[in-house]
This record gives structure tokens, C-alpha cells and sequence, in this order.
């Protein structure tokens, strides 16, 4: 059946003319039906019941009808039982519903505080200055209570949501420690009933960097109640950005446990937004880490850890402990692809200041954290050399820095051996043992680029040396200490044995380079030499091969490029027969052309 049919045009609009006058005379006689006293008295005890604390108001409510009704409170204070001001903020406004209030129990809602501060800290004995007390605080204790942390029904369950406007919290450090602040806090709360999900979305500038946080949980009352509760977090900031997806508690055992994703752009950025300056972490840039967490205390696991550095990508455990009155501890696996060892290392010690000529490196960070890592790599670079299959392990403590190569494949060989920086001692420079086994020793000289006459072949190496500079920065100038080399067959390039000593027999000075022409293939050579910042000494200096014997000994100033040999070259292998008397000579000048000087010329004996 079809009503309008029943009713004319002008009669309806009628009706609906009269239907808004009522709905507008109703609005208007608002204010007047309304108490407005008990309004604000109300929500003054509604404050005071959910937090358990005193609420001041400064100044009577300012009420507002249209478009919705709202109560306005100036100058609100709350204060705890000792009498100290826990917040204070600017304005509260909050909607009712008009039916309520009428009735004399208005309910209230979408709260907005502006400009509210407030102060977090501890008491005397050690308990939160925001003392439990009121709904809330039932509420938590009844679901404490529950055999599993369910939430059971409530006497007081509506919360609403809430705005904040330019707010600012304050968080004590101790009695004697300046407070933590965190300013220009803008966003809102949602929880609607407090046994449903709360989520929080707030800006905030700390440590002057803007900062945003997310915050959801379905279970907020376990969570006060220090039960496990799943939550999702998220903070953002140019310094920072972290993403939690998991299980907190925050009972006395409070944890975490989840999936955790952190990014930065710096990592000494992310260090001195949190108030730790280490010079150290200057050299690490980019981080990118990604893992499943799980904490205890001020210690944290992290597990299936997928790290990005800015030129290393790993796989690995680490473990970081982080006491409030001790230096920040990290330990684990670290597996890599590729690494830059030279770069890697230099995140551990910082350079010394461009231009400060002679200078010792800054020592600090080996008082400002411990290290403990063990490190593996398919490849490594430690230009310009590359390494394979590297196991090792990275230590820092008791002012000591230690760099441990176990084992790793090099030029075909094997290469162990051990860096190590000390607080004191070599001002706070380092120290270098190698060991290289059966390796490409030619590979070597080509890598390097070492002019002049040089063996090639395979042999092994041994380096014992210091510094009073960081190794990765330092130059073969400022080594000191002992090197040995021993190999088997090889051949000493750009060196015509028969044409030298065709030029020696003649008792003429000569430059090396006039017997560079061939090679010297020969089965065993030795060289034993001490360094010392530029200078090397070689105490011995062997090559055999072809029925002869060739001998230096002396000094080579490498630092200015320049070499002051004696040798000698002797005939063996005559099969009993007398062997001619070595012949001698002298090297000096600059390398790789030294001049050739006969011992016979330089001690007159020699013919025209």
C-alpha cells in the first residue's frame, strides 16, 4: 500500500516544517534543561575516577551546544596524594550526550587536551609517581586476576578516544640527572572500550628530532596487567625508523618477543639521538637489520638476523646488552657474502684528523662498548688484495682491540695471523702478525706493482710488526718489526745472472738495469730483514740456483726509495773441483736502478 498516496504535498511539508521546529525549540531549551554545574562536576569525577589522582579545574566549565554538545575545562591540574603536580594542562574539552545529562549521568567522549604537560618519574621508594588508583586501575587487577589473562565484564568500560594538542612529557632520570623531554606531542588515542583494541598514533619531537609512533594492541588490559599481549609498533624518524611485530609483557620479567625491523641511515646519527657518542660508528653509515628479537632485562637476541651495512650484507645471531651503568656489550655470528675488511675495521677505530701529521688515533671507543663477534666471508677485500673463505673474530675489551684471521685462503695460499690495537702502548697504535703459507708470491709483487728485481714463485711468509698508527690507515713507512721469507723453486725477474756478473768481472760501475735482460730461475731463496719506521735491514738474503749463490745484506731506506747493498755471487756445485773466489759488489742509489759498484773497484784492487 502506498501511505503518500494518502497525504498531500502541502500536508508533508508540513510535517517536516514541524518536526524541525521541535528538533531546534528542543536544542534550544538545552542549555536550560542541562545542569551545567553537575556537567562539570561530573567529568571532574570522572577524571579524578579513572586515574586515581586529584583533578584541580582553574576556572568554571565553558559549555557549547552546536553543532554537538561540549564541556570546555580551563586550567586543569592533577596532583598525586604527595601533593606533587603530575600534569597540567591548558584545556580539556569533552562531548556528552545531552539525554545523560539531562538525567543527571552524562557520559563522556572524544576528549582533546591542549597543551598538556606532563611529569613521569619515580618516588623515593622506587614506585611510578602516577600512583594506580580508580577504574583503570580495577580493571587491570581484575584481569591480573583471571587464570588466563582474559578480560572479563567490566563495571566501567568506555573509554572513547582522546586528541592531544601540542603536548609535552617529561620523564625523570634520578635525583640528580637531567629530565628526559619529549615536545610538540600531537596525535590521538583510540580505545573505545577498554577491553578492545587501543591504538595510538602521536608526533613528537625528542632529542630534536621529529618522531612519529604507532601503537596497536587487542589486548591493552593484559598488557597493563603483565600478561603477554600482542602488539605492533612502529617508530619513524630521520634518524630512525623501527618496526615491531609481536609479543610484549611488562611485568616485573617485562620482554618483548617478535619480528623486529630497524633502518637508518647512520648509525652515529641513531647513537647521538639516543645520547651515546661513539667516533667509532662514524665509518659504519647505512644499517638495515632485520630479525626475530627476543629480550630479558636490558639484554637482547637477535636471531635469523638478516643485517645490511653500507657495503656488507650478513646473516647471523648477535646478542646486545645494554646496562644502564655499563658500557653497551655486543657478541655473535656474523656470515657475509662479500666484506670490506679495510672499511669494516675502520668502523672500529676513527682516523686520525686530516692534516694532524703524526698523530695517534682517538682510543675511546675501546672504554665506550665491548665486542666480541665471530666473522666468516666467501670474500673479503682488504685492498688490494681480496681473501677467500675467511674465518675470523673481532674483539674489543679491556682496552684492547683485537682482529684474529683464523684461517683463509690468499693467493692460492693459506693466511692467518692477528691485528691488534692496545690503549696504552704504541700510542694507541697496533700491532700485525701474519703468517702466509705456500702462496702465489708473484701474485703479490704483480698486485702491488713492486719494480725492479723481485722473486716470484711460491714460498711462505712471516710478518711480526707495530704501529703507532691504525694498520688500515698507516703507510709501509710506519711498520716496525721482523719479516722472513722462505721459498722453494722460483725465478728472480729482470735479473741476467751471467750479464751481472759479465759486468762485475769488468770492474766498472754499472746500473742494474744493463743486466735486466733475462731471469734467474733458482731452487731456494731466504731473506730475514728488521724494519723500522722507513728503514729495513736485510740480515740475510739468499737465492740459489744454476751452480751459484747470490748474497745481500744491508740497509734500503725505502721510506726515501733508496737501497745500500753489499753482496756477493759464488760459484758452487763443482763437483769437488776449487770454486772461484764469490764476487763482490756494492748497491746504492735509488731503487729500482740502483748503481752496481765491484768490490774490487772500491777497494782499488781491480785492473784498469
Amino acid at each position: 500500500m502506498n501511505l503518500f498516496r494518502f497525504i498531500r504535498p502541502g500536508q508533508l511539508a508540513g510535517g517536516l516544517l514541524a518536526v524541525v521546529c521541535v528538533a531546534l525549540a528542543v536544542r534550544a531549551a538545552m542549555p536550560f534543561l542541562v545542569r551545567t554545574d553537575m556537567v562539570g562536576k561530573a567529568i571532574e569525577e570522572s577524571l579524578e575516577a579513572w586515574i586515581g589522582a586529584d583533578v584541580v579545574i582553574g576556572e568554571a566549565p565553558d559549555f557549547a551546544f552546536w553543532p554537538y554538545p561540549r564541556v570546555t575545562l580551563d586550567a586543569v591540574r592533577i596532583i598525586a596524594d604527595t601533593g606533587e603536580e603530575l600534569a597540567r594542562i591548558e584545556t580539556i574539552s569533552a562531548g556528552f550526550d545531552l539525554l545523560g545529562a539531562v538525567r543527571g549521568r552524562p557520559a563522556f567522549g572524544d576528549f582533546e587536551l591542549m597543551r598538556p604537560v606532563l611529569h613521569v618519574g619515580w618516588n623515593a621508594d622506587g614506585t611510578l609517581n602516577w600512583r594506580r588508583g580508580g577504574w583503570l586501575s580495577e580493571a587491570i587487577d581484575t584481569v591480573a586476576a583471571t587464570p588466563d589473562g582474559a578480560t572479563p565484564a567490566l563495571g566501567h568500560e568506555r573509554f572513547g578516544s582522546a586528541k592531544v594538542v601540542d603536548g609535552i612529557v617529561t620523564i625523570a632520570r634520578g635525583a640528580d640527572g637531567e629530565a628526559y623531554r619529549i615536545s610538540d606531542i600531537n596525535g590521538s588515542v583510540n580505545w573505545p572500550l577498554i577491553g578492545k583494541r587501543l591504538d595510538l598514533d602521536l608526533t613528537g619531537v625528542a632529542g630534536g628530532e621529529v618522531a612519529r609512533w604507532t601503537f596497536a594492541c587487542d589486548r591493552p588490559l593484559a598488557l597493563l596487567a603483565g600478561r603477554n599481549a600482542p602488539v605492533r609498533a612502529k617508530l619513524s624518524s630521520d634518524p630512525a625508523t623501527v618496526d615491531f611485530d609481536g609479543l610484549a609483557n611488562l611485568s616485573g620479567n617485562a620482554f618483548v618477543s617478535g619480528r623486529l625491523h630497524l633502518s637508518t641511515p647512520s648509525l652515529d646519527r641513531l647513537l647521538f639521538w639516543q645520547g651515546k657518542h661513539i667516533p667509532a660508528a662514524d665509518a659504519v653509515g647505512q644499517v638495515d637489520a632485520e630479525a626475530n628479537v627476543t629480550t630479558a632485562g636490558y639484554s637482547a637476541k637477535l636471531e635469523d638476523l638478516r643485517l645490511g651495512l653500507e657495503n656488507a650484507q650478513a646473516t647471523g645471531v648477535l646478542d646486545i646488552a645494554m646496562p644502564p651503568d655499563g658500557k653497551p656489550q655486543v657478541g655473535g655470528t656474523l656470515a657475509f657474502d662479500r666484506i670490506d675488511l679495510k672499511a669494516f675495521l675502520s668502523a672500529f677505530t676513527p682516523l686520525p684528523d686530516a692534516g694532524e701529521a703524526g698523530a695517534g688515533i682517538d682510543t675511546a671507543f675501546m672504554r665506550q662498548f665491548g665486542l666480541d663477534l665471530r666473522l666468516s666471508a666467501k670474500s673479503a677485500d682488504f685492498a688490494p688484495f681480496s681473501l677467500r673463505d675467511l674465518a675470523a673474530g673481532i674483539r674489543i675489551e679491556n682496552g684492547r682491540a683485537s682482529f684474529d684471521v683464523g684461517d683463509s685462503t690468499f693467493m692460492d695460499g693459506t693466511m692467518s695471523g692477528r691485528i691488534m690495537l692496545t690503549e696504552e702502548g704504541f700510542r694507541g697504535g697496533g700491532q700485525l702478525r701474519m703468517s702466509l703459507a705456500n702462496v702465489d708470491i708473484g701474485g703479490i709483487v704483480e698486485t702491488l706493482a713492486l719494480p725492479g728485481p723481485l722473486p716470484v714463485g711460491r714460498g711462505s711468509a712471516e710478518f711480526e710488526l707495530s704501529t703507532d698508527r691504525p694498520l688500515w690507515a698507516t703507510t709501509a713507512s710506519d711498520l716496525s718489526g721482523q719479516f722472513r721469507l722462505r721459498m722453494g723453486a722460483g725465478t728472480l725477474t729482470h735479473f741476467d745472472a751471467q750479464a751481472f756478473e759479465a759486468l762485475v768481472e769488468k770492474n766498472a760501475f754499472f746500473n742494474i738495469s744493463q743486466a735486466s735482460g733475462g731471469s734467474f730461475d733458482f731452487t731456494r731463496a731466504e731473506v730475514d730483514a728488521r724494519l723500522d719506521k722507513g728503514l729495513a735491514e736485510l740480515t740475510k738474503a739468499e737465492i740459489e740456483g744454476g751452480g751459484r749463490t747470490l748474497s745481500v745484506s744491508g740497509m734500503i731506506p725505502y721510506r726515501t726509495g733508496s737501497v745500500a747493498l753489499a753482496g756477493t755471487i759464488a760459484v758452487t756445485g763443482q763437483d769437488g773441483g776449487t770454486a772461484p773466489p764469490p764476487t763482490g759488489f756494492f748497491a746504492g742509489g735509488s731503487w729500482p736502478e740502483p748503481v752496481i759498484s765491484p768490490l774490487s773497484v772500491l777497494t782499488g784492487r781491480g785492473g784498469n
